[in-house]
């Protein structure tokens, strides 16, 4: 009785500590405007994850030189999520339930660095990513998945559409890149410095790199700036319904999110109105509901607003 009690404040003492820092991540990192909703949906997300819907099946396989961690919930056809560099499967967390709840077998990887998986030796490149999402396919004998990615995400289910296009039916690239031109100066300018201060404590704990958390930002800083490096031509030949979204605001300059959809055969633009790089957690309402309607999700309870 008394483990159990020991086991209970623990559990309570913890869980309290990541619902405050998801609040002061939340403060610092997309502003005070947009804590309330975030940190409902988060705090959902943590229900969630106590009930027999949030129970994980986990994994990991061996890629080269490194390992790589994936998790998965539910059952039924197939949608891989692709999480942003330096943030992790967690950012998902407005999505993943009601995904489940609609029927839906919905796979998140932990990409190189990032969470539970080894960064590895390799200098990093989307090419190697998408090469990793096939081996956790292969492994979870999934021949054919809808993708969903955001940010670095977006572009490694670009890559994924160009290279293994029979292992994807639809892809919802959310605030995606297909050449680093299209980062706008402000994005760029970052990309030459390190976190430092409270910045770093918290891209710590969001990327759940922990001590490498360093090594990783230099590893895909140098990847934001080299990559990716999709032609036109590539993105044409690319026959893959796709979905392109960007915030008002995004990271990513409207101009080339309007030509990457252009140069994709079968894609349509939403643009969320007031939405930065982050718009898949700030405005995680109105994504939703276009990831629905785009890959024909059904949710008997309707989407709520977190």
């Amino acid at each position: 009785m008394q483990k159990l009690s020991l086991f209970r404040l623990w559990f309570r003492m913890k869980l309290f500590l990541i619902i405050f820092t998801a609040f002061l991540a939340s403060a610092i990192l997309i502003g005070g405007r947009q804590l309330v909703p975030v940190s409902k949906a988060f705090i959902y997300y943590l229900w969630w994850r106590t009930t027999a819907s949030g129970m994980a099946q986990k994994g990991s396989i061996r890629v080269v030189d490194t390992d790589i961690h994936y998790r998965y919930y539910g059952s039924g056809l197939p949608v891989l999520l692709l999480h942003g560099g330096l943030s992790h499967r967690l950012s998902w967390f407005s999505q993943v339930p009601w995904l489940v709840a609609s029927g839906r077998k919905i796979i998140l990887i932990d990409s190189r660095g990032h969470g539970d998986s080894e960064l590895g030796d390799s200098v990093l490149s989307y090419r190697l990513l998408a090469t990793d999402a096939v081996h956790v396919l292969d492994q979870l004998d999934i021949w054919k998945t809808d993708v969903i990615g955001w940010s670095d995400g977006a572009n490694t289910a670009l890559l994924l559409a160009r290279y293994w296009p029979q292992r994807v039916g639809k892809i919802v690239a959310i605030s995606g890149n297909f050449d680093p031109s299209g980062i706008k100066p402000e994005g760029q300018d970052d990309n030459n410095n390190r976190s430092s201060g409270l910045n770093y404590w918290l891209k710590r704990w969001w990327t759940g790199a922990g001590e490498q958390f360093l090594e990783l930002e230099d590893k895909i800083k140098n990847l934001w700036q080299n990559g990716p490096k999709l032609r036109v031509d590539d993105l044409s030949g690319i026959n893959i319904p796709v979905m392109v979204i960007i915030g008002e605001y995004d990271l990513i300059t409207l101009s080339h999110a309007q030509k990457m959809a252009a140069s994709l055969p079968y894609s349509k633009l939403e643009i969320v109105p007031d939405g930065g790089h982050t718009t898949l957690i700030t405005h995680a309402f109105q994504v939703n509901q276009l990831i629905s309607k785009f890959l024909a999700i059904p949710n008997k309870n309707g989407i709520k607003q977190p």
